[in-house]
C-alpha cells in the first residue's frame, strides 16, 4: 500500500504538477550525501520518514450492509499518518526555488488526491485520503539534526503528511435477525411481546429499497418511517396477523398482510 502511495504522489506531481520527466527526475530514496552526489540532472526527493497512527480520527465504530438476508459488521479502518520530506535538488538557486515553489502550490492545491493519481489499491479506497502541507505541527521539528543525521547540507524543504486509511479487513457475517421475542412470567402465566424489523422495496427490484415510507400497523394504530437503507421497525406486538400499509414518500398507498412471528416482514411495493 505504501508503495501505491508513493506511485500516486509521483502521478500527483506529473499529471497534476506537469513535472517533465524528461527534465526533473522524482525520487524516494533516502536524500544522503551519496545519493546527491549522483544525481545528474534536476531532482525532487520525496523521501519518507515518519510513520504513526492518527489518533485525532481513531474510530472504534462498525459498519452495518446488508444483502440479501445476511448482515455484515466491518471495523473502521484506521487511519496513519505518513509523514514526507519534500526537496528540490538543482545545479542553481533559482531554479531550485522556482520549482519549490511550484511544488508548494500543487500539494496545497490538493487537499485529497484526485482520481486520476491513484494508482493500485489506492484506486479502490472506500474512503478519501487527506493531506496536509507545510502545517507547522508536523512530526519533524529540527531539520538540522536530520540533515546531520545524513551528513549532507541543510535543504530548504516541504513537511508533506498523507493520512492513509488502513482497512485491517476485521469483518462479520450473519444472518439478520428479523424477530426479537420478549417473554414475560409472573410465576403463573407468561406473555409474549415480539419485535419485527423489515425492508421496503420496489416490486421486483430488491435492490431499489425505499427510504422515507410510513409503515402503519392498522389494527394497532402504530407507525414507523423507514430509513436511508429502507428498513423500518416495531416493537410490543403479540403473535397473531396484522394489516400494514405503506405510504410512499412520493405518494400512493398500498397494503399487505403479516404475519407475526414469521421469517421476513419485508414489503414488496
Amino acid at each position: 500500500m505504501i508503495s501505491d502511495l508513493d506511485e500516486t504522489i509521483r502521478q500527483l506531481l506529473l499529471k497534476t504538477g506537469k513535472l517533465d520527466p524528461a527534465e526533473v527526475d522524482i525520487s524516494f530514496d533516502m536524500p544522503d550525501r551519496q545519493w546527491s552526489a549522483s544525481i545528474s540532472k534536476p531532482t525532487v526527493n520525496v523521501y519518507l520518514y515518519d510513520i504513526h497512527e492518527n489518533r485525532e480520527l481513531r474510530d472504534n465504530e462498525w459498519t452495518v450492509s446488508h444483502d440479501k438476508g445476511m448482515a455484515t459488521r466491518k471495523k473502521t479502518p484506521m487511519r496513519v499518518d505518513l509523514s514526507y520530506l519534500v526537496t528540490v535538488w538543482t545545479n542553481d538557486m533559482l531554479d531550485q526555488h522556482r520549482l519549490l515553489s511550484h511544488l508548494l502550490a500543487v500539494l496545497f492545491r490538493h487537499k485529497q488526491f484526485p482520481e486520476e493519481a491513484l494508482a493500485g489499491s489506492l484506486k479502490d479506497m472506500d474512503w478519501p485520503i487527506r493531506t496536509q502541507t507545510a502545517q507547522p505541527d508536523g512530526v519533524l521539528r529540527n531539520t538540522s539534526d536530520f540533515w546531520s543525521a545524513l551528513d549532507n547540507q541543510l535543504k530548504p524543504s516541504i513537511n508533506y503528511v498523507v493520512t492513509l486509511p488502513i482497512d485491517l479487513g476485521m469483518m462479520e457475517t450473519a444472518p439478520e435477525v428479523r424477530t426479537k421475542v420478549f417473554k414475560f412470567s409472573d410465576g403463573e402465566s407468561t406473555e409474549e411481546d415480539i419485535q419485527i424489523n423489515g425492508i421496503v422495496y420496489r416490486k421486483g427490484k430488491r435492490d431499489q429499497i425505499v427510504p422515507d415510507a410510513v409503515v402503519a400497523v392498522k389494527e394497532l394504530q402504530m407507525t414507523a418511517t423507514t430509513d436511508k437503507e429502507g428498513n423500518y421497525a416495531f416493537a410490543r406486538l403479540r403473535p397473531g396477523s396484522y394489516t400494514v400499509e405503506v405510504s410512499m414518500p412520493e405518494g400512493g398507498k398500498s397494503q399487505t398482510r403479516i404475519k407475526v412471528p414469521d421469517s421476513s416482514y419485508d414489503i414488496e411495493l
